[in-house]
């Protein structure tokens, strides 16, 4: 055999191997695609303006299961009430389980409860809440799967009232209402409510200075309402006064300071949709450095998972807040009252909590109702700003509003 046919042997030879390691690589990454698409999704995606959440939250009945057999096998005589109901938000469905209980011994519950956290994330991707007041024979917790409460859980103690404590701070709960600026009725409908709202005006709408004007004769507070580039974009467009990804610094400064002189008497700043600029550290950090120094907080809406807004504004040095639960996605007046619901819980669990609603005729409805709710529940409502009380030396103009009780400042 020729010197040249054995080489051409070789060489085809050589393909054949390549094709066949080729057809196993391309296998064991179809196996291993396949293995990752079954595995709980770790972050939440873009899919609406308001809110920015996975395609799809999990079905927590497999973690919940895994958690009621921990905890009965700890405790075997204790007692478990569950229901659930299929709750809304926006073009997203999901069901909460609520859980209600009677242990003989909370404080092993509690213990039960926090040793299950690192499954808890690693395996089912549920963040853990919990409060225990073993004295008042109380214990609550949360599963919350990205943005959405999934479980609500309350449990007492055999035997024991679980009223709390007389001297115990009542956790606090917080409401703002987004999307102002459009109508002056609106705006009065919603401030004749007998609860501390506080209120977020667009920038550069008609009735957007009357509307400010109003507030702060009423002596109510109020946000700039900061709309910002979503994801979306233009599908959703976030009005005027907007700030976009592709605006440089200058141009930046210029419509946010713009934005600014057209809501007077703001005490802080939100934004308005924002899933992808507030997913930008280097567009937060620009903005965030435009408004330090302006005696201003920055409550972070979160519109997306991802959001760096908060961080941001701390790494910079203003006061910074984060929203917990939307409660009107759903623009029905039991499902706005369960949000609230939700809300009061996660003021238990961590102290305090802020709910972000909107200018809706439903909404109006179901927060005339609040009040007496929030009453029964041993949870106080109150205005945004009394969450900053720890950052006030930083805020001469709301450390004067605190104390004197006065509207807020123009700035």
């Amino acid at each position: 055999m020729s010197k040249w046919l054995w080489i051409k042997l070789a060489a085809g030879l050589s393909v054949v191997i390549l094709l066949v390691s080729l057809g196993y690589l391309i296998a064991d990454r179809g196996s291993a695609v396949s293995s990752v698409s079954r595995s709980p999704a770790a972050v939440p995606l873009a899919v609406s303006d308001k809110i920015v959440q996975k395609e799809q939250l999990q079905d927590p009945d497999a973690a919940l299961s895994w958690l009621l057999e921990a905890l009965v096998v700890s405790e075997p005589g204790l007692t478990v009430k569950e229901s659930s109901r299929v709750m809304y938000n926006g073009r997203l469905s999901w069901k909460r389980v609520l859980l209600q209980g009677i242990s003989s011994d909370i404080e092993n519950l509690s213990g039960i409860l926090e040793s299950s956290r690192k499954t808890l994330i690693q395996e089912f991707n549920y963040q853990l809440l919990l409060s225990c007041e073993p004295d008042c024979g109380n214990l609550s917790f949360l599963l919350i799967d990205g943005f959405e409460v999934v479980v609500v859980a309350n449990f007492i103690a055999a035997g024991v009232k679980s009223d709390p404590k007389p001297e115990s701070k009542l956790p606090q709960l917080a409401i703002v209402i987004d999307d102002l600026g459009r109508s002056l009725k609106s705006a009065a409908d919603f401030a004749a409510l007998d609860i501390p709202l506080t209120f977020a005006v667009f920038p550069k709408l008609p009735e957007s200075r009357a509307v400010a004007e109003y507030f702060t004769s009423q002596q109510r507070d109020i946000l700039l309402h900061m709309p910002m580039e979503p994801r979306d974009y233009p599908d959703q467009d976030p009005g005027p006064g907007a700030v976009f990804m592709v605006m440089n610094d200058h141009e930046l400064r210029q419509i946010l300071c713009d934005d600014l002189e057209s809501v007077p008497g703001i005490i802080g700043v939100n934004n308005h949709m924002g899933s992808r600029l507030t997913a930008d550290p280097q567009k937060m950090a620009q903005i965030m450095a435009i408004l330090r120094g302006r005696d201003l907080f920055f409550l972070d809406s979160r519109t997306i998972a991802d959001s760096v807004a908060y961080k941001s504004a701390v790494k910079v040095g203003i006061p910074a807040l984060q929203r917990d639960v939307f409660l009107d996605n759903d623009r029905n007046i039991d499902n706005i009252l369960e949000q609230f619901r939700v809300l009061i819980e996660i003021a238990r669990v961590k102290g305090e909590a802020i709910g972000i609603g909107h200018p809706y005729p439903e909404t109006l409805q179901a927060l005339s109702r609040v009040a007496e709710i929030a009453e029964s529940a041993g949870v106080e409502i109150v205005p945004v700003r009394n969450f900053l009380h720890p950052a006030l030396t930083k805020l001469p103009g709301l450390r004067s509003l605190l104390v004197q009780g006065a509207s807020a400042p123009q700035l």
